[in-house]
């Protein structure tokens, strides 16, 4: 398959309905040349990467309740609910451990979305020199404001990629795929609203100009992002893979069971649109027709 992308949406722990779909597609040895992902998306891409079936369940549903991993009193006394050093340095080289190797040799090139919180402008990555450099960079594309620190790498201090491009499709579009499966974590007919809270972030960020501007448009940039895809998708340029239904994870869910059942979710519903994405994959490009 060449010329087609396969671009992920954050969500925190929503994310588990994106390893889902990611381990049906390990088991129908469904590939892609690049991937493109922010925040939770990120994360789950670098197992997809790496040929970890099964990874992204581990760590999201088996370690999802795990206390260091989501700590409401950490939020409280530290101001961070997701515990960063845990999820991006204990699990990875301890609990549940990264296949860097495979990853590395991997013949498909991952481009992660970062925010910078000093311009307010999407930052992606696609080249790593090492493991450390890759973790601090899925890290920074994973850290949420109010909820993680944000994270200085090649003099740039990031955050949350879903800030300024929550799906991103458009390195997938600059790289030169002619094709894009998009797997999203919120249902159709999903339209997200204006930041609540604005005027916290406003105080705890009042240094950060751009990151504020970023956070006010997100809901706009977003629910365009939808219609540009559902539009690329009638022009038969975008296969998107979505919950047929609203769910019923938040971003911070703890419950074995509701993440479990999120999962399965992805997969089967994967499973069933099978035979189309197979489809869609294998199908080339209409061409336009010239009028003269």
């Amino acid at each position: 398959m060449e010329d087609i992308g396969l671009v992920l949406e954050g969500g925190g722990m929503r994310g588990a309905y994106t390893a889902g779909v990611l381990d049906y597609f390990h088991d129908s040895q469904i590939e892609f040349p690049f991937v493109s992902g922010a925040s939770a998306g990120a994360c789950n891409a670098t197992s997809y990467v790496a040929r970890q079936r099964g990874r992204n369940y581990k760590v999201l549903v088996e370690y999802g309740s795990h206390p260091d991993y989501i700590s409401f009193k950490r939020a409280l006394k530290q101001r961070e609910l997701f515990g960063m050093d845990f999820i991006f340095d204990i699990l990875p080289n301890q609990l549940v451990p990264f296949d860097f190797e495979s990853f590395f040799t991997s013949n498909t090139t991952l481009t992660v979305s970062t925010t910078d919180i000093d311009t307010g402008e999407p930052v992606y990555y696609d080249s790593f020199q090492g493991n450390e450099d890759l973790l601090k960079v899925i890290r920074a594309s994973s850290s949420l404001p109010m909820i993680a620190p944000s994270i200085t790498y090649k003099g740039r201090n990031l955050m949350d990629g879903g800030i300024a491009d929550p799906i991103p499709i458009t390195p997938s579009i600059e790289a030169g795929n002619k094709k894009h499966v998009v797997v999203l974590t919120r249902n159709a007919g999903y339209v997200k609203k204006r930041m609540k809270f604005a005027w916290l972030f406003n105080h705890s960020y009042k240094q950060y100009p751009g990151l504020l501007k970023a956070m006010a448009d997100r809901h706009e940039r977003y629910n365009k992002a939808v219609q540009q895809l559902e539009e690329m998708e009638r022009n038969e340029e975008v296969y998107i893979i979505r919950p047929k239904d609203p769910l019923l994870v938040g971003r911070v869910e703890r419950k074995k069971e509701k993440l479990h059942a999120l999962y399965l979710q992805g997969y089967k519903e994967a499973e069933a649109q099978g035979k189309q994405i197979r489809s869609f994959i294998e199908t080339n490009i209409k061409e336009p027709l010239l009028v003269e």
